[in-house]
């Protein structure tokens, strides 16, 4: 019962919070609208008012804010463990002080206007809510966004495209509120302009039936009071939390035993991945332990039948019938058990991948992969004795593999013709990209040197085709028998190789995709010197020395 309340407060909180971010998405961009003229800003805010003003937006807004508080502080008393990454602790601390800064805001406008028939239009706040407070509100923008950007990035980051857009995700991100706050502000000062008139300032406050006196007073005393009441949940569930520490370190005690690990002493109420984290036994975590990824998948050896059935949620996550394989957010142990973790954390040393590595196990990566091909090498093999065929089949394997280990790439598989590597192994995914241009570049020198030896023998150049991308990869050792070599599979490699037959098929040397310039930081100007192949999404048609680092 209680995992299965945890899934729906989960995605309660999910479902509400991408309302809510809409909704401040709306507010965010008919501010920035400010930018351009108050004209303007009023008249998207009209259609904006009309939405959210209105008795459905409003009960709509109310009911999404109370269930994602609610939601929020429900699985935040729920944690065992704080052992967490800075970007789900700054999710929590920013969506706990988020309703003390947001009630106060909601009640001056939606508040006032159901109880005293304010006007609460873009007038209304520019002429008396903004200059009152106008460090209040641009927190309040920085908060309420912050936390939006977060959650949804903690949303989108199991999905294997999401870090093709995750640079151009994060440039909107920023350049939005920064938008608004500017709109804000050229609007406030025209409007200060207009009321510096008192008799127009006197016109304006009558029409839109601005509060009194004594209706400040009581709009005030509803602050105070949905602050302390706040204030009070948040002290409840302060209790709570403590509460569930207290039990913890009182609890029965199990024994966890990893293999090629460490065995612990686990108390009775925690998840395994929370054990994990509180012992600081590596363990991967790539969705915060929410259930949305198999980052933290592990295989039970022993003690399987101490815990219930997947729920119909995990075993759709882990698509497969065997009872031992269980994500470790998702079980709470109650008896001992013996598990193997089957992908490693991302924090542990790359270098320490292959040591560990025995024939089960597998670690996934974000890397850049280039696949580097020799164009029309069965033809070449066909038309030569054995002998030189293989000679020069090596000769052009040795110059890919000097390239690519030039600049720390890892070699992923050979292929037929050519040879497959990955850059990222031992270092983030911006500098592998950055490592696999340069490869590329090392790779179309190399060439030139091999057709000043081969060319006039062949009767024609070598030509080389290239494919290079991003995404994961696991690691892992595959074979048959008891030969099992460590290897890397998965889309980075597999869409390499495509980008690498489609640029053999359209006689081009290099196929990049154009994720790799965005994280790798290109300077526009390289980028403009390729051209964007008509029909496909991947640039073409430009030779790898364009891209050598200056």
């Amino acid at each position: 019962m209680t995992g299965s309340t945890e899934r729906v407060m989960r995605l309660a909180a999910l479902s509400t919070g991408l309302i809510l971010f809409a909704l401040a998405f709306v507010e965010l961009a008919t501010d920035a609208i400010g930018l351009l003229s108050l004209e303007a800003m009023g008249r998207v805010a009209t259609w904006r008012d009309a939405l959210l003003q209105s008795w459905p937006g409003t009960i709509i807004l109310i009911a999404a804010l109370a269930c994602h508080i609610a939601a929020t502080l429900f699985l935040v008393t729920r944690r065992i463990s704080f052992r967490i990454k800075w970007s789900d602790a700054a999710e929590i601390v920013s969506g706990v002080l988020l309703p003390l800064l947001l009630l106060p805001t909601l009640i001056d406008t939606r508040g006032a206007a159901i109880l005293f028939g304010v006007t609460d239009d873009t007038l209304y706040r520019l002429a008396k809510l903004w200059p009152e407070h106008p460090a209040y509100y641009v927190l309040l923008i920085i908060l309420l966004w912050g936390h939006g950007c977060l959650g949804l990035h903690q949303w989108l980051k199991p999905f294997p495209h999401y870090a093709r857009f995750a640079p151009v995700l994060g440039v909107l991100a920023l350049a939005l509120p920064i938008a608004a706050v500017a709109g804000l502000i050229a609007s406030a000062r025209v409007v200060s302009v207009l009321v510096a008139d008192e008799s127009f300032a006197a016109q304006i406050r009558s029409a839109g039936h601005w509060p009194s006196g004594e209706a400040e007073t009581t709009l005030w005393r509803i602050r105070l009071i949905a602050a302390g009441s706040y204030g009070v949940v948040l002290i409840g569930a302060i209790i709570l939390l403590i509460t569930r520490f207290l039990r913890v370190v009182v609890a029965p005690k199990i024994d966890i035993t990893y293999v090629n690990g460490p065995t612990l002493k686990a108390a009775v109420g925690p998840t395994l991945l929370e054990m994990s984290q509180m012992a600081k036994v590596p363990h991967a975590d790539l969705c915060g332990g929410r259930g949305r990824c198999t980052a933290c998948k592990v295989r039970i050896e022993q003690g399987s039948e101490a815990l219930p059935p997947a729920s119909a949620s995990e075993a759709a996550m882990l698509g497969s019938d065997d009872p031992r394989l269980r994500l470790a957010c998702q079980i709470r142990p109650t008896a001992a058990l013996t598990v193997t973790r089957l992908s490693e954390t991302a924090q542990a040393p790359a270098a320490a991948i292959e040591p560990e590595m025995d024939a089960a196990t597998g670690i996934e990566r974000p890397v850049a992969a280039l696949c580097i091909q020799m164009q029309d090498h069965a033809v070449l093999a066909r038309t030569r004795a054995a002998y030189d065929a293989i000679f020069l089949l090596n000769e052009f394997l040795d110059a890919a593999h000097a390239a690519i280990s030039a600049y720390g790439g890892w070699v992923a598989c050979l292929t037929g013709g050519g040879i497959v590597a990955v850059f990222g192994r031992d270092s983030d995914l911006a500098a592998a990209c950055r490592a696999a241009l340069a490869a590329s570049a090392a790779m179309d020198i190399a060439l030139d040197r091999l057709n000043e030896r081969f060319a006039a023998e062949l009767g024609r150049p070598i030509a080389v085709a290239m494919g290079l991308t991003i995404g994961p990869a696991y690691f892992g050792r595959v074979g048959a028998g008891p030969s099992k070599n460590l290897i890397a599979i998965g889309a980075a490699v597999d869409g390499a190789s495509d980008l690498a037959r489609q640029a053999e098929l359209q006689a081009r040397q290099l196929l990049i995709d154009p994720a790799v310039f965005h994280r790798a930081g290109v300077d526009a100007s390289a980028l403009e010197m390729l051209s964007l192949a008509e029909g496909s999404d991947v640039f073409a048609g430009a030779r790898a020395r364009l891209l050598r680092p200056n």
